[in-house]
């Protein structure tokens, strides 16, 4: 069975001028994924431009941006991709390498210049004959080039192995980060509030999506109703949509713990929560929304 990888990056950005009243950013991050992706491989940024159901990426929005601020050439942002299946981490990171993602490379958004400072490092890719990921490579150069607790690569045998087979003891309680607003489609609404059920299913219907060994649809059972929000520090941020309108969405911290514990289940909750890293969380993660990651203890 081929391998499926797994690639979280990170560009650090600079503005070459300043700007305000920038909109639909999200859109805009999403844009320049597809465009990256096609100076790679053509075919692959059609299908992932007309295909449907779910993206196998996530994009986000300028992080560090707000309208009230502005952009400030003195300021430094970012921008992150995801990737989902090994064709798309395969072209993001040739792009990052030697394309349109490279350090000193200008990128528009928005009508907005802005120039990569730095590619994040942590786990990146290198396409060798072994098409492997190296967790100590890089994909550009290494002196410009960061850490960054969002990024990351890897392949979904590796990231279940713990889970699967046994190592690591599940833990009971588990806190999400939730950095960008966070909504879900249910029942014909969008509902803003991370609930179990909600969390864990998006993340099932994405692993099942894209990994190579699907797992089982009694996952979102046991999150609805053996998984509680036992705590949280979480506010509304209202995100505007493409026809004008605002939608609610939750920023901030929530914690999950196990009204029932269960080894197996739990093995597989966990193993979601590492992959919310990649997948992203709810509705519009191509386009800025979702933006989730499991919090280790003490963070």
């Amino acid at each position: 069975m081929p391998d499926t990888s797994l690639l979280s990056l990170i560009l650090t950005l600079r503005p070459l001028a300043a700007a305000k009243d920038l909109n639909a950013l999200g859109r805009a991050s999403h844009a320049l994924l597809l465009d990256a992706v096609r100076w790679s491989d053509p075919a692959l940024a059609e299908e992932l431009h007309t295909g449907d159901g779910l993206r196998p990426f996530t994009a986000s929005d300028l992080i560090g941006y707000s309208r009230r601020r502005g952009l400030n050439p003195g300021q430094m942002y970012t921008l992150r991709f995801t990737a989902l299946t090994e064709p798309v981490a395969r072209a993001l990171a040739a792009a990052a390498r030697e394309g349109p993602l490279r350090v000193g490379a200008s990128l528009n958004l928005d009508g907005t210049a802005l120039r990569i400072e730095s590619i994040s490092n942590r786990g990146a890719w290198i396409a060798d004959r072994s098409e492997v990921y190296d967790p100590q490579s890089a994909i550009g150069d290494p002196k410009s080039e960061i850490q960054h607790s969002w990024a990351a690569a890897t392949t979904y045998e590796a990231l279940s192995a713990p889970w699967l087979l046994g190592r690591a003891q599940p833990e009971s309680r588990l806190t999400l980060c939730f950095a960008s607003p966070t909504t879900f489609k249910s029942a014909g609404r969008h509902v803003p509030v991370p609930l179990p059920g909600l969390v864990f299913g998006s993340l099932l219907e994405r692993w099942n999506a894209f990994a190579p060994v699907a797992l089982p649809a009694e996952v979102r059972r046991y999150a609805d109703e053996c998984l509680a929000l036992s705590a949280y520090r979480l506010r509304t941020r209202m995100v505007q949509v493409k026809d004008g309108g605002l939608r609610p969405g939750a920023v901030g911290q929530a914690r999950y713990v196990a009204i029932s514990y269960d080894r197996y289940w739990l093995s597989l909750i966990n193993l979601l929560a590492d992959f919310a890293l990649f997948a992203g969380v709810g509705a519009g993660t191509t386009m800025g929304l979702g933006r989730v990651r499991r919090l280790d203890q003490g963070e």
